[in-house]
């Protein structure tokens, strides 16, 4: 059983939703990386294509959304 607070169980979904959001934009830059420098390999790479493979970091609206989304899985009966 568990020993936690409400607080505590709410800031471990929030750190949760942090971890897998920054884990999923680091598996994306070295995509666009790679993909980066694979386009500089042939020659036609531009900073247009950097813009373009490049995601954008998580905000705090798209933690708050994913750690909703965790904790609407932990409700479900």
């Amino acid at each position: 059983m568990s020993t936690k607070t409400p607080f505590e169980l709410r800031a471990d979904l929030l750190k949760q939703a942090q971890d897998l959001l920054e884990s999923q934009y680091d598996a994306q830059i070295d995509f666009a990386t790679k993909a980066f420098f694979a386009l500089v390999k042939e020659g036609t790479a531009t900073v247009e294509n950097f813009k373009q493979f490049t995601p954008k970091f998580p905000t705090s609206e798209d933690v708050l959304k994913q750690a909703k989304e965790f904790y609407a899985f932990v409700n479900q009966k």
